[in-house]
C-alpha cells in the first residue's frame, strides 16, 4: 500500500480521528496542511507522532495534484469547517479533491460523512453531505461513513457545565434512541476500511458506537459524575423564538426521523473491537473532572 492521506483533520475533531488511525498502526500517514510550520502546535503533534505533513490548499487544484503523487488512499473528513449554514466551498472543494483524485489514479477514498445523508432528510448540513458523497462516488472508488452525533458534543460549553451541575438537557423525547460515535472510532473504522479495501469499496455504512435514550444517557452521565443527572426535553419550539431555525429543523429531524445505524450489526459483525460505548467514553475522557474543557480531548 502506497501513501494514506488526511483531510481535513488538523483542527477541531479531526486531531481525535489521527488518534484513531495512529491506534491501527496504519503505515505511511499522511496530513494535509495549507502550511508546513512545524511551530503550529497541532502541527507539531502530527509530526511527532510520526506522520508526514504535505502542503496544499484545497482552493488550488494544482497543489492537490502535487499533493497526491504517491498515494494510494484518501481519508476526507471535512472540506469547510462547521458553519450555521451550508458552506458552498464544501462541494467545491470536494469537486476539486475528486478530479485530483481521479488523475492521480487513487485507489479507495474515504468519506466521513453524516447519517441520514442518503434518505432525503431536508437538512441543508446533511443534504450537502450527500452532494458530496455523489461528487467522491461517481471520481473514484469510495466507501462513505455516515456518522451520527459525535459524543464529543457533550464536552461542548453549551451543554458540559448544565450536566455537571446535574441536568442533562436536550430537545429529544426521553425515550427517543439517540445514535452516538466517538471521532477517535471514527478513525479507527476508517483505517480499517482502508485495510480491508475490497471488502469495502463502494459501500455506505452509517456508523454509531452505541444507541441511548436521553433517559439512558443522563443515567450514564450520573453513573460518570457519582451524582444523579435528570433529564430535561426542551420544546422544539424555543429554538424558532430564538431565529434558528436550521436548529429547529434538525431537532424535528431527531425527533421524527433520526440516524438508523445498526449499532449491534457494527459492533459485533462489521467492527468488533473498534467501537466505544457512551460509559466507556465517559471513563476515558474523565468525563467528571470538571477542570478539563473541550479543548483537552
Amino acid at each position: 500500500m502506497g501513501k494514506v492521506l488526511l483531510i481535513g483533520v488538523t483542527g477541531g475533531t479531526g486531531h481525535n480521528v489521527v488518534k484513531g488511525f495512529l491506534d491501527q498502526n496504519l503505515n505511511g500517514l499522511c496530513v494535509l496542511t495549507r502550511r508546513v510550520d512545524p511551530q503550529r502546535p497541532a502541527l507539531a503533534r502530527l509530526i511527532e507522532a510520526g506522520i508526514e505533513p504535505v502542503e496544499a490548499d484545497l482552493d488550488d487544484e494544482a497543489s492537490l495534484d502535487r499533493a497526491f503523487a504517491g498515494v494510494s488512499a484518501i481519508y476526507c473528513h471535512a472540506t469547510a469547517p462547521d458553519t450555521a449554514k451550508p458552506d458552498p466551498l464544501e462541494v467545491e472543494r470536494a469537486e476539486r479533491i475528486a478530479r485530483a483524485a481521479q488523475r492521480a489514479s487513487i485507489r479507495h477514498l474515504v468519506y466521513n460523512s453524516a447519517g441520514g445523508a442518503d434518505r432525503n432528510s431536508g437538512i441543508g448540513h446533511i443534504e450537502q453531505k450527500h452532494r458530496v458523497e455523489q461528487v467522491f462516488t461517481q471520481a473514484v472508488p469510495t466507501t462513505l461513513l455516515q456518522a451520527c452525533l459525535f459524543m464529543e458534543e457533550f464536552w461542548k460549553k453549551y451543554t458540559r457545565p448544565s450536566i455537571l451541575k446535574g441536568t442533562f438537557s436536550f430537545s429529544l423525547q426521553p425515550d427517543r434512541p439517540l445514535h452516538l460515535i466517538t471521532t477517535r472510532d471514527i478513525g479507527r473504522v476508517a483505517a480499517y476500511v482502508i485495510q480491508h479495501r475490497d471488502q469495502y469499496v463502494g459501500r455506505a455504512i452509517e456508523l454509531a458506537g452505541d444507541v441511548l435514550t436521553p433517559q439512558q444517557i443522563a443515567a450514564e452521565f450520573a453513573k460518570a459524575q457519582g451524582k444523579p443527572v435528570k433529564y430535561r426535553e426542551v420544546p422544539p419550539w424555543l429554538f424558532l423564538l430564538l431565529f434558528r431555525k436550521s436548529l429547529f429543523d434538525l431537532i424535528q429531524w431527531y425527533r421524527h426521523q433520526g440516524y438508523q445505524a445498526d449499532v449491534e450489526y457494527l459492533r459485533q459483525q462489521e467492527f468488533p473491537g473498534l467501537l466505544t460505548s457512551f460509559s466507556t467514553f465517559l471513563a476515558e475522557t474523565d468525563w467528571a473532572n470538571s477542570a478539563l474543557t473541550y479543548q483537552d480531548l
